[in-house]
């Protein structure tokens, strides 16, 4: 299986603390292992990789073949590898998203059934008030609306999570009862160094330069006493056509994955405020959490800080998915698939 490099920096184990008798839940890698083979596109790309390399070794079995014929089974070859890369690339893309969407859904479901408990136990304070004269009809009528609609939410979430799992499942060919959440988002790197492995490794790049390769010799099989001047004419615009793509396959490439380096950075930076707003989210609760000891506030009050931190937490998880999204953007568009 065709791992990305800035991928194969997420792989992470189950938590010892996860472990126990039940199914061990789904670690991102291991959704990347599994997930090929319940792929049509990948399932094709192998197919035709099979087929240029049957079809290579008979060109290089028989003794009769071209200098060109050789030159152009070796590209056809190169081309279904570089298909069934592409097609790793973006089952792997696909797989990620899903996994951090049903890691979102979960996140969000929890946050939305606090909320909804939060809202249960406002509109039973709200009656207990009313009964002890302390509270309107109306105090009471906003409470159970409050509570009527964050029980909507958590339902809406539920349905939420149904479907990303279910989504998830579809590119696996097997359910994912549980996942492991992924914690960590590697740093960004150099941007001359994604220039320099893009210039190296893009597919696309290769695809162009193998097939000027491929023009010049058959511009060198043709230019010869043998040949038209019309022939040899053709040949030398194949050429320079194929010189020209090249050309603009690299300038195409150099804005891609200047693009695809400012999406990550972006990201990278909106990582960072979660970050400091999640520890900020810990620091009010924690004296919260001092006051709720002292008596200086309510339960419900403590409760409430609760869900302001979960929502913290909720945005940092969104945060970190969306810059390990953008760095695999950015690492695709670097390799071409």
């Amino acid at each position: 299986m065709r791992i990305l490099p800035f991928l194969a920096l997420l792989m992470v184990a189950v938590p010892a603390s996860a472990q126990g008798t039940g199914p061990a839940p789904l670690t991102l890698q291991q959704a990347w292992e599994v997930a090929p083979d319940a792929s049509a596109a990948v399932l094709a790309a192998r197919a035709t990789l099979a087929s240029a390399r049957r079809a290579r070794a008979r060109v290089a079995a028989d003794p009769q073949s071209l200098r060109v014929d050789r030159i152009g089974a070796d590209n056809d070859l190169a081309n279904a590898q570089r298909a069934l890369d592409a097609a790793l690339a973006a089952n792997e893309a696909s797989v990620t998203a899903a996994y951090f969407g049903a890691l979102e859904a979960d996140t969000a479901l929890a946050v939305s059934e606090l909320d909804a408990a939060i809202e249960l136990q406002t509109l039973q304070a709200e009656q207990a008030r009313q009964q002890a004269g302390a509270a309107t009809d109306l105090d009471v009528a906003k409470a159970q609306n409050a509570y009527r609609q964050a029980q909507a939410s958590a339902a809406d979430a539920r349905t939420r999570r149904t479907l990303a799992y279910n989504t998830l499942a579809s590119l696996l060919g097997r359910n994912a009862p549980t996942l492991t959440p992924v914690t960590e988002a590697p740093p960004l790197g150099d941007l001359d160094a994604y220039r320099r492995r893009a210039a190296e490794a893009n597919a696309q790049l290769v695809a162009a330069r193998n097939a000027e390769a491929l023009t010049r010799a058959q511009l060198q099989a043709t230019d010869n006493d043998f040949s038209s001047r019309s022939a040899i004419q053709q040949a030398q615009d194949a050429l320079a056509d194929a010189e020209r793509h090249v050309t603009e396959v690299t300038r195409t490439l150099e804005l891609s994955v200047n693009a695809a380096y400012a999406n990550a950075q972006a990201a990278g930076a909106a990582l960072a405020n979660a970050l400091a707003a999640d520890a900020t989210a810990q620091q009010d609760l924690d004296a919260a959490k001092a006051r709720l000891d002292a008596g200086s506030i309510s339960p419900l009050a403590y409760r409430s800080g609760e869900l302001t931190r979960r929502q913290a937490a909720q945005s940092l998880e969104t945060a970190r998915h969306a810059a390990i999204l953008r760095r695999l953007e950015l690492d695709r568009t670097v390799l071409g698939g």
